[in-house]
Order: C-alpha cells, then sequence, then structure tokens
C-alpha cells in the first residue's frame, strides 16, 4: 500500500518545472509515447488543437507533423523524423494529432460526414469541419501534395457555418510540412506549405524480427531531406511556445491584455492523451482546468500564473472544450466539442477521466444533486460522474493514499467562480473576492510544498 509518506520520500520525482526540464513534459511524453522513439530529448512539441490554430496564423517558418502515436504509419518512422531533424539543426517540430483524444477513431475529426465504424457513425465526423476549416483557411495547397484530392472520392465533405457542402483533400498520417502563411509560389499564388512529405510506411519496411534493412531507413531519410529539410534548410524557423498560445488566447477572447507580451507565463498547455499520460506518473503536479473561452477561467488565470511563477512550478493546463470553443466563437458554428457536457458525443472522455483519475473529486455539482455528466456505455448502462466547474485548481498525486486506504489523489483545489466585470458582486478584484481566491490557491500551492519538499511562496502584490 502506498502511503503519504513514500509520496513525501517521492518529492524529487515532482513533475515541477525543473524536474521536468525545459521542454516540460513534451520530451518524457513524448520517449514514453512512441515505442520506435529511442531519443529522451527529441524535438517534438504538441499543440492542441485551438493552438494549432493560433499556430497557423503566426508569421514566420514552421515544421509540423501530422499524426498520432495510434497510426500504424506514424509511429515506425517518427524516430527517423527526429534523426534528420536534429542533422539539420531543428529544434522543434509542432505536432498535431486529429484524433483529439490521441487513441480512438471516435475522436477522429478527419473523417467524412456520416462515416461508419462498425455500423456506427463515428463521433468524431461531426465536428469533422475542424479538420475542414483548417485546410480552407490554412492548408490552402494542400491538394499539391496528398494522394486523397479534393477530387477524389476520398476527400473529406464538411458543412460549413453557412450550410454549404464543402469538399477538401484528405491528408494522410505522418504528414511532415514546412508551414509559412504568406509564402507563394513562383506565380504569386499563396502556398503556405512550402514542402511536405506524405508516405505511408510500415515497420516491416525496416524492421523484420531481428533483421534491420539500413538500406530502406536510408533510403527514407533521403526522402526527408529531399521533400522538407532541405527547404527548411534555407529559411529560419521560427518559434511558438504554449505561453505564446496562453497569451494570445486569453488577450483576444477577454479583450484585455491579462498578458503583456513580456510577462513570464509557467502555464503548459496538454491534450487529452498527454493529460492521461501525465496522471499515471509518479510524483505531484499542479492541474488547472479551463480555457481562455471561459469568463471565469480569464478571472483567475493570471492569478494562478503568478502563483506559478512565484514557486518556481509548472502548471499543467486542460481545455475540457478539445476544440477551445475557436469555431464558435470566431466562425459561426453552433456547437463546441465540449466533453463536459452531456449533449456531446464524446462525454464519455470526461467521465472516464474522472472516474480513472479523480476519484476524491469535489465539487459544488454533487451526485445527488443531478447536475451530472453522464454517457451510455457498450452494455446500455449508464456511467456517471460528478461535474466540476472551470476554472479548477488542483494538486495530484498518483496512487496517494488515506490512513483508511482510500484513494485520495486529489490533495488540494480551488473550484470558485469570478469574474473581470467590475460591475458585478463577483468581481475578481474585489477585496473580498480577491483574497477568497487568492487564499484557495495559496491552500492548493501549499499542499503541492508539503508533498515536495519545497515551501510555498505567495506571489508578491
Amino acid at each position: 500500500m502506498k502511503k503519504l509518506i513514500s509520496i513525501l520520500l517521492a518529492a524529487t520525482l515532482s513533475l515541477t518545472a525543473a524536474a521536468a526540464g525545459a521542454d516540460g513534459i513534451q520530451s518524457a511524453y513524448y520517449n514514453s509515447d512512441y515505442a520506435y522513439l529511442e531519443d529522451e530529448a527529441s524535438v517534438y512539441q504538441s499543440v492542441t488543437l485551438e493552438e494549432a490554430y493560433y499556430l497557423f496564423q503566426q508569421e514566420g517558418n514552421y515544421l509540423i507533423l501530422l499524426g498520432g502515436s495510434w497510426c500504424g504509419n506514424t509511429t515506425p518512422v517518427i524516430g527517423y523524423i527526429n534523426e534528420v531533424a536534429k542533422e539539420y539543426g531543428v529544434t522543434t517540430i509542432y505536432n498535431l494529432d486529429f484524433r483529439l483524444d490521441g487513441t480512438n477513431r471516435a475522436s477522429h475529426i478527419r473523417e467524412t460526414a456520416g462515416a461508419q465504424s462498425q455500423g456506427n457513425e463515428i463521433a468524431g465526423s461531426h465536428f469533422n469541419y475542424l479538420y475542414g476549416e483548417i485546410v480552407t483557411r490554412w492548408l490552402t495547397n494542400l491538394n499539391d501534395y496528398v494522394e486523397y484530392k479534393a477530387d477524389t472520392e476520398f476527400a473529406v465533405t464538411y458543412t460549413n457555418a453557412a450550410g454549404e457542402a464543402v469538399v477538401v483533400p484528405k491528408v494522410q498520417v505522418p504528414f511532415l510540412f514546412l508551414y509559412n502563411k504568406d509564402h507563394a509560389d513562383e506565380s504569386g499564388k499563396p502556398a503556405p506549405i512550402v514542402a511536405g512529405l506524405e508516405l505511408m510506411k510500415v515497420r516491416s519496411d525496416f524492421v523484420t524480427e531481428d533483421t534491420v534493412n539500413q538500406a530502406a531507413i536510408d533510403e527514407y531519410k533521403q526522402l526527408l531531406r529531399d521533400h522538407v529539410f532541405e527547404a527548411v534548410a534555407q529559411v529560419e524557423l521560427s518559434g511558438f511556445t504554449d505561453a505564446d498560445y496562453i497569451r494570445l488566447s486569453y488577450n483576444e477572447k477577454s479583450g484585455r491584455e491579462l498578458f503583456a507580451a513580456d510577462d513570464e507565463i509557467a502555464i503548459e498547455t496538454v491534450t487529452y492523451r498527454q493529460l492521461r499520460w501525465l496522471l499515471d506518473q509518479e510524483g505531484t503536479v499542479i492541474l488547472f482546468l479551463g480555457g481562455s473561452w471561459c469568463p471565469n477561467t480569464q478571472a483567475v488565470v493570471k492569478i494562478v500564473n503568478d502563483f506559478a511563477i512565484a514557486n518556481g512550478v509548472t502548471i499543467y493546463n486542460f481545455d475540457t472544450k478539445l476544440d477551445g470553443g475557436y469555431a464558435r466563437r470566431f466562425w459561426g458554428y453552433e456547437r463546441d466539442l465540449h466533453i463536459r457536457d452531456n449533449n456531446n458525443e464524446l462525454a464519455s472522455l470526461y467521465v472516464d477521466l474522472v472516474l480513472d483519475y479523480f476519484h476524491n473529486l469535489v465539487t459544488e455539482y454533487t451526485l445527488e444533486s443531478g447536475n451530472t455528466i453522464h454517457y451510455e456505455n457498450a452494455d446500455g448502462e449508464t456511467v456517471t460522474a460528478q461535474k466540476l466547474q472551470v476554472p479548477y485548481l488542483l494538486v495530484y498525486t498518483r496512487g496517494l493514499e488515506d490512513e483508511y486506504a482510500h484513494f485520495v489523489p486529489i490533495s488540494a483545489y480551488a473550484e470558485i467562480m469570478l469574474t473581470l466585470d467590475e460591475t458585478r458582486e463577483d468581481y475578481v478584484y474585489s477585496e473580498a473576492n480577491y483574497t477568497r481566491y487568492t487564499d484557495a490557491a495559496y491552500a492548493v500551492f501549499e499542499a503541492w510544498a508539503a508533498l515536495t519538499g519545497h515551501e510555498a511562496v505567495r506571489p508578491a502584490d
């Protein structure tokens, strides 16, 4: 039985900013998630769907990989891509996975509307406009690089916000490409994909049983050089961090400068798959559930970040809107891909997350209140979990038990709804509300400090 004392002794394993390294959890996650990626300091940086939307709008040159560890074509080559990237001095490849839970086809947004799997409609196909808009708005010359072009039967059809059917090419993964939103071809036509390679390989193309086909590996690496990296060598790559995304999204959606250009930000975004991986690791982490779409989260995100900076710890942020609410906010669509919503086809992702990890979750909305999230499983049974509100700040330690051998992974939490509207009683910077929230946040950091051997610090006002 894992006792509290064992967690205290394992404080050095806490995934703080110092322990996780300069790139947070990224390298450790990719090294763990991909069987054939043996580099413990790989170049990959995941981006959430909304983070990718912001990335596609930035000036500069970016190297991007579409694909995920579920894919039998991406997995065998991701190590080779990493090796060639380092050969060319590349430090970051941004990785977007169209399976938004990182695993199941049910969450795959690169599906034609009405797509079926084993007789059932794929939930992700209801949200394929999230993929379609990427192609329509930003990857406008994708047709030049992919096998499944817009005029083929394998293209993706989605319904846009105006109710019109739109057909776009369907990219296969892995697809590695150099992106510059302002790039044009020799005729002056926009060509944001500067260079790219879509090539489907499987593990047996390179390794069969104990035999390594070095010639095939060398050939694949040369294709990467010829089709992508020689173009990369001609430009200066730009950088886009989680901090850039946090700053841009919160400032834009709140209509305020919540984060100045020179503000340090210690919040790292995680995808759904990364979050589950993180919750399976030894050690203690601070999680912040919420997103820039949420007025209550907007109200406290700066305070939470100030606490993180003062205590030298990285906070991991997960948004229960897997699309960040971007398509409804800015493009006129009527729905969000919100897993903390009973009307969403992917509500099971939220319910399973709570039931698998947040064993002692405490929220204002109790199970008895009826304000819960639920779904019907394959056996026709209703599976239910408590509905937390966002922002929800918590300390999490895997396997932590109390004296009665009950799992208590959540040591402290803050679930307080405040706003940035100074005309309302719940205005965050009224003296009473500010004190209430900062006291609650400090209690969270005190719990983290007790479990990791640190001393909790309040940020200077």
